[in-house]
């Protein structure tokens, strides 16, 4: 895309991808479970993870544009629905980087030893967290150039603490000390019931984002090769991390004693002491903070691509769409989307009211989150589809129907995810009264985007018929 630099190579989108989707918390909240959160893992990743590998993929290769999945719904199923796409993929963002970087800053505080109670703590959280967040931003501003090594560095943040598990649980599980068995009959799960079927359904969307850096397709050198080849090496990474990570965890403690928030250097920290070590649980927080920081950049750059591109299409103002001159990168996007993430920042801390206020938001964007996967694996099924209509060879049709069939299985996922979203079996209290702040805070954030579209259009067409006018005019006179 003109004014914007192409900086980014298969390294950096491997890594991109891997601080995106990797949550550490995502490994905490598997492990809470159990060892049969192993199985639906390995259920997730054949349900969910690979269509959306495959998805992706197909979509980069069609469309390898800056904006990717509002291009991409745009192109296969029109204006509208491309705004809708990228309206909701920006939307649900505004709520998960407060969500990242408050559970990243209750980790920040083990990392200086006797400060762990600093977690508790609203002041030291909001302080770090807003911290965090405009490094991030600061970094994106000044370019993909520097601003990628943000994501870069993450990325090894996230691998450090799990790498360091994984060596203290196979010291202990080799000694016989490990606090799980991993037997066949732990790791299945004892019942297939709505709670588990539920839960699974969020551990599928633990592993979505692959889509997020076909977002930046402008600024990808070769993007799309780069992307397909950083998909294939990332999605290896990132199945390995999650496998690796919970079963470490386990090794180091029982599932019911695992905090769903600092669980993995709770579990460092019980396996260092059973081997006599100290500090290894202050550093892996250290990492974990650095990989939070790129996590968000990651995020944060991504979703403001969006913000630019719908500028560029006159949708949103035009100030949108502005490069900066010096540093090539969409900086009023950027920054726009930092201070909407503050706002919601501050949401999260000040006042009862408030805080009711951000929660209520957060169970609407869960489902605002999985509509951009419909586009996402509708938009694959639709090339797919008619690549077995145009395809004469065997060899070729078979694999495109066996892309289809994965399409619509993500598809049918994300529809089924949809539907857990809104009854979900941890929500306590009444559940029509969650339907309806669900479902009616959905709707909302929807139909804001669709009040926003509309008027935008009535002013494109406006526009579009007095250009039209003036040339009729001119050329009958």
């Amino acid at each position: 895309m003109p004014g914007l630099l192409k900086e980014l190579n298969l390294r950096d989108i491997v890594l991109f991808n891997v601080v995106a989707i990797v949550g550490i918390r995502w490994i905490s909240l598997a492990a809470a479970t159990g060892p049969a959160s192993i199985s639906l893992w390995v259920l997730a990743l054949l349900f969910f993870f690979i269509p959306q590998s495959i998805a992706v993929i197909r979509l980069s290769k069609e469309y390898p544009l800056e904006g990717g999945i509002y291009e991409w719904a745009k192109i296969e199923f029109g204006d509208f629905h491309g705004f809708v796409a990228g309206w909701c993929y920006w939307a649900n963002n505004l709520v998960y980087y407060p969500s990242l970087l408050i559970s990243v800053a209750a980790i920040a505080a083990f990392i200086i030893p006797g400060t762990s109670s600093l977690s508790d703590s609203r002041t030291f959280i909001a302080m770090i967290t807003t911290f965090l967040l405009w490094i991030a931003i600061g970094f994106n501003v000044i370019g993909v150039k520097i601003g990628k090594w943000v994501q870069n560095i993450g990325a090894i943040g996230t691998f450090g603490p799990i790498a360091v598990l994984a060596v203290l649980a196979v010291v202990i599980a080799t000694s016989g000390r490990s606090a799980t068995s991993f037997t066949l009959n732990d790791i299945l799960p004892a019942k297939l019931d709505y709670g588990t079927i539920s839960f699974w359904s969020s551990m599928c969307f633990a592993l979505a984002g692959l889509e997020l850096a076909a977002v930046m397709s402008g600024e990808i050198i070769d993007a799309n090769r780069t992307i397909p080849k950083a998909t294939y090496l990332s999605g290896i990474a990132i199945v390995f991390v999650y496998v690796v990570g919970t079963v470490s965890l386990l090794v180091g403690l029982q599932s019911k004693d695992v905090n769903l928030v600092t669980g993995l250097v709770q579990s460092i920290h019980r396996l260092e002491i059973k081997l006599g070590l100290n500090y290894l649980s202050n550093v892996s927080a250290a990492l974990i903070v650095i990989a939070g920081i790129g996590g968000a950049g990651a995020w944060l750059s991504g979703s403001a691509r969006i913000l630019f591109v719908t500028g560029i299409d006159n949708y949103l103002p035009h100030y949108f769409a502005k490069i900066h001159p010096k540093w090539k990168t969409p900086y009023v996007a950027i920054i726009f989307q930092g201070i909407i993430a503050t706002v919601f920042l501050f949401m999260s801390f000040i006042g009862a009211t408030a805080q009711q206020a951000y929660l209520v938001l957060v169970d609407a964007t869960i489902i605002v989150y999985f509509i951009p996967y419909i586009y996402i694996f509708g938009a694959a099924a639709k090339i797919f589809y008619r690549q077995i209509n145009s395809e004469n060879s065997d060899k070729l049709n078979l694999k495109s129907k066996m892309s289809f069939v994965l399409s619509v299985v993500g598809l049918l996922t994300t529809i089924l995810s949809i539907l857990l979203a809104l009854f979900p079996p941890e929500a306590g209290g009444n559940p029509i009264f969650f339907f309806v702040k669900t479902f009616g805070g959905s709707v909302a954030f929807v139909g804001f985007g669709i009040l926003i579209y509309y008027f935008a259009s009535r002013k494109k067409f406006k526009s579009k018929r007095d250009i039209n006018s003036v040339v009729k005019n001119g050329i009958q006179e």
